[in-house]
């Protein structure tokens, strides 16, 4: 007979290899698309991890339109903080197309708590986790409506994971 315990609890180093599966990818489908520079991807990707870590960060949207405005793919992470069960998967599976001209946005899902936060509170919590980026409010529809789904890979490091599904 065997016993056991499972624990949702989860550090500040499993936030961190969680975001940086995100950013693994993030950068994949920057270099791909040709719309995005490293330097840029890991600030965005830092930013991330500052609101992760912070507790604000609720999952993020990668949105690929094409010069004409069309939403031609999105990824869409979703956070958990009971992911104890999932396994961990590998970055990958990124091949999206060649964009010129094209946009590759990024929008992060930020807590209500973070929204209800003053902006002096919201300005201590940047210099705290070196957030360097506004990180305003959008009104970029992320349903993906009409396009088909696949939920793909979990990134999840003891509690702590996020959930990639692909929009196609």
């Amino acid at each position: 007979m065997y016993t056991g315990t499972r624990t949702n609890t989860y550090t500040v180093t499993d936030v961190r290899r969680v975001v940086a599966s995100f950013g693994a990818d993030f950068s994949m489908i920057s270099q791909v698309t040709g719309l995005w520079d490293r330097e840029d991807v890991r600030e965005i990707v830092s930013d991330l991890n500052g609101f992760a870590e912070a507790g604000y960060l609720e999952g993020v949207h990668l949105i690929l339109w094409d010069a004409r405005g069309i939403k031609l793919r999105a990824a869409k992470y979703t956070v958990s903080t009971s992911a104890a069960s999932w396994s961990n998967d590998r970055p990958g599976g990124n091949l999206w197309p060649r964009t010129p001209g094209g946009r590759l946005q990024v929008i992060g899902t930020l807590s209500s708590d973070w929204w209800a936060m003053d902006e002096a509170a919201k300005n201590d919590v940047r210099e705290r986790y070196g957030i360097v980026n506004a990180w305003r409010l959008t009104d970029t529809d992320t349903s993906h409506a009409g396009m088909s789904s696949n939920a793909d890979r979990r990134y999840a490091s003891n509690a702590y994971g996020m959930e990639r599904t692909i929009y196609t």
